[in-house]
């Protein structure tokens, strides 16, 4: 678990730099079509890993949950 989260650290800090760029870039009146595509395809990929953490997360309480009934 503790790689998943290390993981969306990292790409939302990834996120964050490409917001960065694109607002510097338009800033200075260049073409940011392609740092727009970047940053919208690391924002789903983000939203994507959010959903399998959360997911994840949540089946290995259930499986804590089982054990922990099973050992009483």
């Amino acid at each position: 678990m503790a790689q998943m989260d290390e993981a969306g650290r990292r790409l939302q800090l990834a996120i964050e730099n490409l917001e960065k760029v694109v607002s510097a870039r338009v800033a200075q009146g260049g073409d940011d079509t392609a740092l727009r595509e970047a940053l919208s395809a690391a924002q789903r990929e983000n939203a994507v890993l959010q959903q399998l953490t959360s997911s994840v997360s949540a089946r290995l309480d259930q499986a804590i949950g089982r054990l922990r009934r099973l050992t009483g």
